[in-house]
C-alpha cells in the first residue's frame, strides 16, 4: 500500500465524514486483496470487503431516507409559500 493510500484514509476519517470513511476503508482493502498473494489473506479481506460495502449502502439509504422523498419536498416548499402569501396578507 502506498503512503498516498493511507493519508486518504487517515484524511477521510479525521473529516468526521463516515460515508467518506468507509468509502476509503473499501478501496483500501480491494487494494489489498488484488495486492495479496494469500488465499487467507484474500478470504479475510474480503468478508471485511463485504461488511464495508454493506455499510456504505446502509448509510447512503440512511441519508436519502432522512432527506425525504420528492412528493415530501414538493409539499414542505408548497406549505412555505402558503405560510409566506398569508404572511404577505396578513400585512
Amino acid at each position: 500500500m502506498t503512503g498516498e493510500a493511507s493519508r486518504g484514509l487517515a484524511e477521510a476519517a479525521g473529516s468526521g465524514d463516515k460515508l467518506s470513511t468507509l468509502e476509503a476503508l473499501r478501496d483500501k482493502l480491494a487494494r489489498q486483496i488484488d495486492a495479496s498473494g494469500s488465499g487467507r489473506d484474500v478470504a479475510a479481506l474480503s468478508r471485511q470487503l463485504t461488511d464495508v460495502m454493506d455499510r456504505i449502502e446502509a448509510e447512503k439509504a440512511k441519508a436519502a431516507s432522512s432527506k425525504g422523498t420528492t412528493l415530501e419536498a414538493i409539499q414542505r416548499r408548497r406549505a412555505e409559500r402558503l405560510r409566506h402569501m398569508e404572511a404577505q396578507k396578513a400585512k
